[in-house]
């Protein structure tokens, strides 16, 4: 079916919602997290929510239906929390209701690889087709957007960002929205779409490219179904907005898992990144990796070049970094000898490194780290500068929590590297830096690996893509 811009903008800004099938006696069931979202979200405040299951009753203090019919009005959008079998009938009820989308969050379908999933997957398909509702899933979580304050989880953030999420996995739609929401980024939609029976990959992909709320797309796939019409589809959102992909199933063993979740096609981990390379995606490879990539794109203003001002305290540290960065293809630098002198000029000379990194980790309060980058800066032999703390050494820590240092007048990209500890004692501290820093509207990485490697995979992609002039896949100010 074709799908229309307008359609799907509906999908995410529904004037009515009917979760069929939620459970009234077990607060702690899997079907409240779908009502907790939507009431931390204050839903109602913009449309009207609706419960429906047969025994009836209230949960949280909202009356609930004995069937969909007994609603006094058309419902929008339907929320399935019922058992597989069920889901062509509840089709036929969301009908006769007006309902436009029918989600369907439980597994049983074609999933599982035995006919009778299969047929009852089709089942639900035809009977969708002949009463034209869009199918979400089955066997997903559905639609995140702040905008409409619409969320599966309560523990999303309320605030818009820019960054559009297409995901096979409900799972890995939980842990990206929240791991990349504690570092700043937020989101415009998200879509956890299972098996994508009906609406796919190609309608969001489609959708998001033309969205204004959205100029990053990050995109999880299992497999595809239709090859060449994914491959269009992706070409046109990478024409038009910057494009993150993980490619789940690369392995043998992923492959059969692959079949296992979402009853999709896998394919060849070589093909997957050749046609990242033709068309312009950012090919990751694990969540985290993602993560690192979209704070980078999102919170760090485009570099204008490679090299790298390594200023941080830790002493060791200060070797690793170095080796690290340009081991992921990033320039460290030297320091001009006239340069260092004016750093030796006041700060002592003992435990401290005044070269490319610049160790201050011995005797720079947060005046004289001031001082120092405003001589870095005049010089400017570099194109951005990646900060490195370490909250358990005591004398960084301590003057932390005072004191923090501020980047604001600096005029070049700044990134921040935490080192983590795995002390329980000290993950508190951990946090606040990361909350810190993240609030401040900085990049924020929790291993020097991890930065440089998602450092290097940003710029080769504004490398390719906007230094030769192409410039596909670029949110618009960052393109013009």
């Amino acid at each position: 079916m074709n799908t229309s811009f307008s359609e799907i903008d509906a999908l995410f800004h529904p004037r009515s919602v009917a979760m069929v099938g939620i459970t009234t006696a077990n607060p702690n069931h899997w079907t409240r997290g779908f009502l907790e979202g939507y009431l931390k979200f204050e839903f109602s405040s913009r449309g009207k929510l609706y419960l429906v299951n047969p025994k009836g009753g209230d949960v949280e203090g909202i009356h609930v239906y004995k069937s969909i019919q007994d609603i006094p009005d058309t419902v929008d959008f339907i929320i399935g929390l019922v058992p597989s079998r069920v889901s062509p009938q509840l089709i036929e009820e969301a009908a006769a209701k007006g309902a436009r989308f029918a989600q369907f969050c439980t597994a049983g379908f074609s999933e599982t690889g035995d006919e009778e999933g299969i047929q009852t997957e089709a089942a639900l398909l035809e009977a969708a087709r002949r009463h034209n509702i869009r199918i979400i899933g089955p066997n997903c979580l559905g639609a995140y957007c702040p905008e409409a304050q619409m969320s599966f989880s309560e523990l999303f953030p309320r605030e818009s960002g820019s960054v559009g999420f297409i995901s096979q996995s409900g799972g890995n739609t939980n842990y990206l929205i929240r791991q990349a929401a504690l570092r700043g980024v937020r989101f415009s939609k998200a879509i956890s779409m299972g098996n994508a029976c009906d609406l796919n990959e190609c309608d969001f992909l489609e959708y998001l490219a033309d969205d204004p709320k959205t100029e990053i797309i990050a995109l999880y796939l299992e497999g595809i179904k239709d090859g060449a019409a994914f491959r269009r589809s992706l070409r046109y959102a990478a024409a038009r907005k910057t494009v993150v992909l993980l490619k789940g199933g690369a392995g043998s063993a992923g492959a059969r898992a692959v079949m296992g979740h979402t009853a999709s096609l896998a394919g060849s981990h070589d093909i997957w990144k050749s046609l990242c390379r033709q068309e312009g995606i950012i090919l990751v490879h694990n969540l985290d990796e993602m993560t690192d990539v979209l704070v980078t794109l999102t919170m760090l203003a485009p570099a204008t070049g490679r090299r790298v001002l390594l200023f941080g305290g830790g002493g060791g540290s200060s070797v690793i970094v170095a080796d690290t960065f340009e081991k992921h293809g990033l320039l460290v630098p030297q320091i001009p000898e006239q340069v260092i002198r004016e750093l030796r000029g006041f700060s002592q000379a003992a435990g401290n490194f005044f070269n490319n990194p610049i160790d201050y980790s011995q005797s720079m309060g947060p005046s004289n780290v001031k001082r120092a980058l405003d001589i870095l800066e005049n010089w400017g032999g570099f194109d951005f500068i990646v900060n490195f703390v370490v909250p358990t050494q005591s004398i960084t820590a301590q003057r932390f929590s005072y004191s923090p240092f501020s980047f604001e007048h600096i005029a070049k990209p700044v990134a921040v590297v935490i080192q983590a500890c795995l002390e329980p004692a000290e993950a508190d501290k951990i946090y606040k830096y990361l909350t810190h820093y993240a609030d401040k509207g900085y990049p924020v990485y929790l291993s020097f690996d991890s930065a440089a490697h998602a450092l290097n995979l940003v710029l080769t992609h504004y490398e390719r893509h906007v230094v030769q002039g192409k410039a596909p896949g670029v949110p618009a100010e960052q393109g013009a």
